[in-house]
């Protein structure tokens, strides 16, 4: 199986919501259901953000010390 590394696998992740973002923006009334849709995305982006470069598991922490 092919591995992305960590950081090209969040600069998708971020692209992918950025796309949704926009779409969402041209395509959705303008109105709270676009404002909760943009919020939702943009915490989607903000945990991508800051939790990417952490392990997934406790045991792939204790194997990179």
């Amino acid at each position: 199986m092919m591995r992305v590394p960590a950081a090209r696998r969040k600069l998708l992740a971020l692209a992918f919501l950025a796309l949704l973002a926009v779409l969402a923006w041209y395509t959705l009334d303008p109105g709270r259901i676009r404002l909760v849709v943009m919020i939702l995305l943009g915490g989607f982006a903000l945990r991508i953000a800051l939790t990417a470069g952490a392990p997934r598991h406790e045991d792939q922490a204790e194997e990179r010390r």
